[in-house]
């Protein structure tokens, strides 16, 4: 976590972190929602010994396709599709240069590509199991849920992982309403 100072770090994120990126829908009342703690930098095997740089937010209805991801901030989409970790996975690069990372995707929302202008809480997927294969498609290694990253770029344009649980509990309250009509 070199090259940036956190309070810079802290604002950079600030400024453009909008939406929760799990809504607040309808289901959520009926004991559907999800919970989250602070796992980052937690140690993981798969795939050699390594650090987890995210946070995971986890369904209390353990069903792929289930819940909605909306993005959390406004950006364009970078990278989209399989990764032997992340499973299927989006990035979004914000305006301030912030890299939020979604994983272990069931689906993307549909006509969703690399260099599309996304806006904060518009839809990009829906939660999944992918992941921890070479395979394309593997599901069922662990539970449903989201892995979110924060990236961000030092001076040096070198890429630094940074927590993202502060900023979720911070974003917590703003959950979007969000329905399928």
């Amino acid at each position: 976590m070199t090259g940036r100072k956190t309070e810079d770090v802290s604002e950079t994120v600030r400024a453009d972190m909008v939406y929760f990126p799990v809504p607040e829908s309808s289901y959520d009342t009926n004991g559907y929602g999800v919970s989250f703690s602070d796992s980052w930098m937690e140690g993981r095997s798969f795939g050699g010994e390594r650090h987890h740089e995210g946070c995971d937010i986890m369904a209390a209805i353990d069903k792929r396709g289930h819940y909605p991801i909306v993005s959390i901030s406004d950006g364009y989409v970078e990278k989209i599709g399989w990764l032997k970790l992340g499973g299927y996975r989006i990035g979004i690069r914000s305006p301030n240069g912030v890299y939020f990372y979604y994983a272990h995707l069931n689906d993307y929302a549909p006509g969703i590509g690399i260099g599309d202008e996304i806006k904060a809480g518009e839809l990009i997927g829906f939660m999944g199991d992918t992941g921890y294969s070479e395979t394309e498609g593997t599901t069922g290694y662990f539970p449903v849920h989201l892995h979110l990253g924060i990236y961000l770029n030092d001076e040096n344009g070198e890429e630094h992982s940074y927590n993202p649980y502060p900023f979720l509990k911070e974003l917590e309250s703003n959950k979007l309403k969000f329905c399928f009509e």
